[in-house]
């Protein structure tokens, strides 16, 4: 988990390098779906395929976990396109509500995943005084560390796709209106 981690810091300057290019030519949603959906289906795959060996497990999990690293990178820049949006449609910025209101829902967002992981070891049957864990708990913690958040990135994907309507012809158009404002 310490090596996973640690390979993501050289992922985060190289997509920090790129993904301020990527979201001005395709879009900052699109870009959010484009890494959703790549982490989310290789976190899948790695699940039907049940690795076996850690290091290609890990080389897997770190070419899923770019999408998630892309992803992450828009996602502040999506709140500052929902500040505009709403601007545009009520002549009043609301720079701290937005952002207030954002930053409560990851912490209550962190605070439930905190709590499932939890909830999904009970689930599973995992025995914290056991000194070693069944085989149907080692499997269980595989699947719910593969499926699960391949299955949570391909229904965030599917939100932005479906739900969240600032694409990119939507926020270039209101970046134009509010430069007519201003």
């Amino acid at each position: 988990l310490s090596l996973s981690a640690m390979l993501q810091l050289p992922v985060m300057v190289i997509l920090a390098a790129f993904s301020t290019k990527l979201a001005v030519k395709f879009g900052k949603r699109e870009c959010g779906i484009a890494g959703m959906l790549l982490s989310g289906i290789l976190y899948v795959v790695i699940g039907l395929l049940h690795v076996e060996n850690v290091w290609v497990y890990i080389g897997l999990i770190f070419f899923a976990m770019i999408g998630m690293s892309f992803f992450s990178m828009q996602c502040y820049a999506l709140v500052t396109d929902v500040i505009d949006d709403k601007e545009v449609k009520t002549g009043k910025r609301d720079d701290g509500t937005i952002y207030g209101v954002y930053s409560f829902s990851r912490k209550i967002g962190q605070a439930l995943a905190g709590g499932m992981s939890g909830w999904a070891l009970a689930f599973i049957g995992y025995d914290e005084l056991a000194v070693a864990q069944t085989e149907q708990v080692a499997k269980g913690i595989y699947n719910i560390s593969t499926f699960f958040p391949g299955i949570v990135y391909l229904l965030g994907a599917a939100v932005l796709f479906f739900i969240y309507p600032l694409s990119k012809e939507r926020v270039e158009s209101n970046v134009a209106e509010l430069e007519k404002r201003h």
